[in-house]
């Protein structure tokens, strides 16, 4: 059995997450607060996650790295298939990143995590993202009604997503992105989309954000 250490609103996280809960290989999860930095480096020698250690004592992060030790160990009718279309979906995705982040950043940490359980977790993360997108989670706030107009345009131009009983290479690049867009309020979802993003998240058993949206 192998552990992950991970947070729950990392995307990488979440793609290492999903195979392994989708493939079934036996594994426990560590959530790690958000500054934890000594246990990662610890583990690895930088803080990154997710971070997968086997029984041996070893430790591994970079969460296509991850993914490729999980299928190793997992069964053949739980390989995935290869990816199609995940490079334009995500080339996609890059050009809203700044609307994205704007919108998720601040978000992070008013809804519950277990990673920002602490003050100083929360004061942590917030302080190295606000060097990222060069504002105060305040003013990212401010301009909410600004990123999810952009952001709903990047959504409606989006290709056809549909989930099939077996999880492909094309969902563990595409959905992790799409799922944190859950806990964002006043989002339009296309619906084929905001399906895709329900079909997925119950295919791997990972947690969307709903019924927790600001």
């Amino acid at each position: 059995m192998f552990t992950l250490y991970q947070y729950l609103h990392c995307p990488f996280c979440v793609r290492a997450d999903m195979v392994a809960n989708y493939t079934g290989v036996p594994h426990k999860k560590v959530l790690l607060l958000n500054d934890d930095d000594e246990t990662c480096h610890k583990l690895i020698g930088k803080k990154m996650v997710p971070i997968l250690q086997p029984d041996d004592g070893t430790a591994m992060g970079e969460s296509l790295d991850i993914v490729d030790k999980i299928l190793s160990l997992a069964p053949a009718d739980k390989q995935l298939q290869p990816a199609q279309q995940a490079e334009k979906v995500t080339t996609l995705l890059s050009e809203y990143s700044s609307d994205m982040n704007g919108l998720l950043f601040p978000r992070n940490i008013l809804i519950d995590q277990p990673e920002f359980a602490t003050a100083s977790a929360r004061n942590y993360f917030q302080a190295k993202k606000e060097k990222v997108i060069a504002m105060t989670f305040t003013e990212a706030m401010s301009k909410t009604e600004q990123y999810i107009g952009r952001v709903n345009e990047m959504l409606s131009k989006l290709p056809q997503l549909k989930a099939s009983s077996n999880l492909g290479m094309d969902d563990v690049l595409i959905f992790p992105f799409l799922r944190n867009l859950t806990m964002v309020k006043g989002l339009e979802w296309p619906q084929p989309v905001k399906q895709y993003v329900d079909d997925i998240a119950a295919l791997t058993d990972i947690h969307l954000y709903w019924q927790q949206a600001v």
